[in-house]
C-alpha cells in the first residue's frame, strides 16, 4: 500500500523547473547544398518557441519522408526565420543521428555551447547567422573536428575566445561579418581563413567578458559552501552585473543553473528543519511501543514454561483439591493471556496509526513544497514501511505463540474436564 502511495505522489506532484518539450514539423526533400553536395534535409515548417534552456528539448518530429527514406537519412537540419528559438534545440542527435549540417537562421539564438554541439562529431556545416549571439566561447568546437564551413554573420558578437578555431584544421569558409567586434570573412580559402582567425584573436578578446566569466566560475565553485540566502544574495548581485554589461544574454544558462542550485538548497534546508522536529515524537512513540512488545514477549515465554509444567501435572493426574486449584489458576491465566493479547494488538494498531499519521504529515507538507520533499518522502516512507512490517512480524510471532499456548491450554482444560 505504501509503495502505491509513493508511486501516486511521484506521478501527481509536478516538479517546478522541470524540462519542457517541443515538437517540430519537417518538410523532407533532397537538394544540393553548398559544401555538402546533394543531401536529404529536414526543413522546419512550424513556428517553435524555445525561450529558455528548460524548454529546449525536442521530443518529436512529424512529417512525411520520401519513399525509402527515414530519420537516419537526414543530413541537414534547416530552420529559416521561423519561431523564436533562443536556445539550441536539444535532442536533435537522438532523432537525426547522422547530421552533417545545421542551419538555424534568424530565430534569435542567444547562446551556443560545447554541450550543444558535442553530439554531432560529423558536422561539416554550421550556420547561425542573423541571431543574437554575443560570444564564441572557449572550446566551442572541441568535438566537431570536421567542420569546414561556419557562418556567424549579423550577430552581436563582442568576444571570441582565442582558441575557439584552433582544432578546426579542415575549416575553409568562415564568415564573421556585421558583428560589433569584427566584420570579416573568408570563403572557400583555407589560407584566408587563418588570416580571419588571426584578426579575430586581435580584435575580439574582451576583458569585461573574461572578468564576468571568472566571477560566474567563482560563484559556481563556492556555491556548495554557501547557505541558500548567501547564494541568493551573491547571485542577484552577479545577475545585475551581467544585465548591465555588454553580454546580457551570454550567461543565461549558467545563471539559471545557479538559480536552480539556490532553490534546491533552500528546499533542502527547509526539509532538514522539518525532519529534525516532526519525526522526533513518532520515533519516541515507536520506541516505547517496541519496549512494550518486548515486555509482553518475555511474559508470553514465561507463561509457556508454566503451561508446560501444568501439562505434565494434568497428564499425570492429581487429587481433587489440586484439580480445583489448578482449574482456577488456568482460568486466571487464560484471562490474563487474552488481556495481554488485546494490549499487544492495541499497541500495534496505535503504532500503525502514528506511522500513518506521519505519512500524512509528509503528504501535507509535500503539497506546500513537494519538489524538495520528494527525496525525503521516499526515504522516510520506506523507513516507516519497514518499521510497520517489523511491527507486524512481531505481532504475528506473538499470535503464533498465543495460538500454541491456547492449544496447550485447551488440552489441559479438556484433560481436567474444565469448560470455558
Amino acid at each position: 500500500m505504501f509503495k502505491i502511495i509513493i508511486l501516486l505522489l511521484c506521478m501527481t506532484l509536478a516538479l517546478p523547473g522541470s524540462s519542457q518539450s517541443a515538437s517540430l514539423e519537417c518538410k523532407y526533400y533532397s537538394s544540393y547544398w553548398s559544401s555538402l553536395g546533394t543531401i536529404y534535409r529536414c526543413e522546419v515548417q512550424n513556428s517553435v518557441t524555445i525561450s529558455s534552456p528548460d524548454a529546449a528539448q525536442i521530443d518529436s518530429v512529424t512529417g512525411t519522408h520520401l519513399a525509402g527514406y527515414n530519420n537516419d537519412n537526414v543530413e541537414l537540419f534547416y530552420v529559416y526565420g521561423i519561431g523564436q528559438i533562443h536556445f539550441f534545440p536539444r535532442g536533435l542527435n537522438k532523432i537525426f543521428k547522422n547530421l552533417k549540417g545545421i542551419q538555424i537562421y534568424s530565430t534569435g539564438i542567444k547562446e551556443i555551447h560545447q554541450s550543444d554541439l558535442k553530439y554531432f562529431p560529423n558536422l561539416k556545416f554550421l550556420s547561425l547567422s542573423a541571431n543574437s549571439l554575443e560570444i564564441l566561447e572557449k572550446d566551442l568546437f572541441e568535438f566537431n573536428p570536421d567542420l569546414e564551413v561556419i557562418y556567424s554573420n549579423s550577430n552581436k558578437i563582442s568576444h571570441i575566445d582565442p582558441n575557439v578555431f584552433d582544432k578546426l584544421t579542415k575549416l575553409k569558409t568562415l564568415y564573421l561579418r556585421s558583428n560589433p567586434c569584427i566584420d570579416i570573412y573568408a570563403d572557400n580559402n583555407s589560407t584566408a581563413v587563418q588570416n580571419v582567425i588571426k584578426t579575430a584573436k586581435k580584435q575580439s578578446t574582451n576583458s569585461d567578458y573574461l572578468n564576468l566569466e571568472q566571477k560566474v566560475k567563482n560563484l559556481e565553485a563556492e556555491s556548495s559552501a554557501l547557505s541558500s540566502e548567501q547564494l541568493k544574495e551573491k547571485l542577484e548581485k552577479l545577475e545585475n552585473e551581467v544585465k548591465n554589461s555588454k553580454f546580457p544574454n551570454s550567461f543565461q544558462s549558467k545563471l539559471q543553473g545557479l538559480k536552480a542550485s539556490q532553490a534546491k538548497k533552500a528546499r533542502e534546508e527547509a526539509t532538514t528543519a522539518t525532519t529534525t522536529t516532526t519525526p522526533a515524537t513518532t520515533t519516541t512513540t515507536e520506541s516505547s511501543k517496541f519496549k512494550t512488545c518486548s515486555a509482553l514477549e518475555s511474559k508470553v515465554d514465561k507463561m509457556t514454561e508454566n503451561l508446560t509444567d501444568l501439562m505434565t501435572l494434568a497428564t499425570n493426574g492429581t487429587d481433587t483439591q489440586q484439580c480445583a486449584a489448578l482449574k482456577d489458576d488456568l482460568r486466571n491465566r487464560n484471562e490474563d493471556m487474552d488481556t495481554k493479547l488485546e494490549i499487544l494488538d492495541e499497541n500495534v494498531q496505535n503504532t500503525k496509526t502514528a506511522m500513518l499519521r506521519e505519512i500524512q504529515n509528509i503528504k501535507n507538507a509535500a503539497t506546500i513544497d513537494h519538489a524538495g520533499l520528494l527525496s525525503s518522502l521516499r526515504f522516510r516512507t520506506d523507513k516507516i514501511e519497514k518499521a510497520i512490517k517489523e511491527q507486524d512480524r512481531k505481532f504475528d510471532d506473538q499470535v503464533r505463540k498465543m495460538d500454541k499456548l491456547d492449544q496447550k491450554l485447551s488440552k489441559i482444560m479438556k484433560a481436567l474436564n474444565i469448560h470455558e
